[in-house]
């Protein structure tokens, strides 16, 4: 996992309007039991300090909506290995992927869109300073790029969670910004963080209700 920083060290505890940054400690134990997904155990996450971003609704409930947890890494990992030419990037958080892509050269530029103006100001300052890197402030879901942008990667990591609901908005953001795609780039690349997994551990949970006996089958 030598790919990603530690963001630990890169980003302090620090908090504005509904964005904060927390560092959490985790010993074997606790580091083990963040290490299963959908009920599997996967990307073991070792003992040691990791950073979380968390953002708080309308009602100042918080949830973490990104770490750098094992886990985490593990389902960024091809991202930054596919990064190439003009990249649209959803979802700022931790900034974690940027230090890799960046160190890309044959990254030409990377597009943040960043909901949350308060993200964008904690977490900008501890990103590379690139003149490649542009961030906005806006909403995925309703904003459009600029007439005749073309990218060839594009990724959506705007979820706090891997729940299946979730699928539903990943085909809406494909469908839309599918047009989007550099078309004559036989290695472009559209995804959303944690689909393929999500989408298999939906039909697991589904095989598991209509036969317990062969579901991991």
């Amino acid at each position: 996992m030598q790919l990603f920083p530690e963001m630990s060290e890169i980003v302090q505890p620090c908090a504005k309007g509904r964005a904060s940054v927390h560092h959490v400690n985790l010993d074997a134990e606790s580091g083990r039991s963040v290490s299963y997904v959908f009920g599997e155990f996967r990307s073991p996450t070792p003992p040691g300090t990791y950073a979380t971003l968390r953002i708080a609704d309308d009602h100042g409930k918080s949830q973490v909506m990104m770490s750098d947890l094992y886990y985490e890494r593990d389902t960024c990992v091809e991202v930054v290995e596919r990064a190439h030419g003009n990249l649209l990037i959803a979802g700022l958080g931790l900034g974690m992927i940027l230090h890799p892509i960046l160190r890309r050269q044959e990254v030409k530029s990377v597009t943040v869109i960043e909901k949350y103006l308060e993200v964008i100001d904690l977490i900008s300052p501890t990103v590379p300073g690139d003149p490649r890197l542009t961030v906005i402030t806006d909403d995925i879901f309703s904003w459009t790029p600029p007439t005749n942008s073309r990218y060839d990667v594009i990724w959506f990591d705007i979820w706090p969670d891997m729940e299946a609901h979730r699928l539903r908005e990943m085909r809406q953001l494909h469908r839309r910004f599918r047009p989007y795609l550099n078309c004559s780039n036989p290695e472009r690349w559209m995804e959303s963080w944690h689909r393929r997994e999500t989408s298999d551990g939906r039909r697991r949970q589904k095989r598991q209700l209509m036969n317990p006996q062969t579901a991991n089958a």
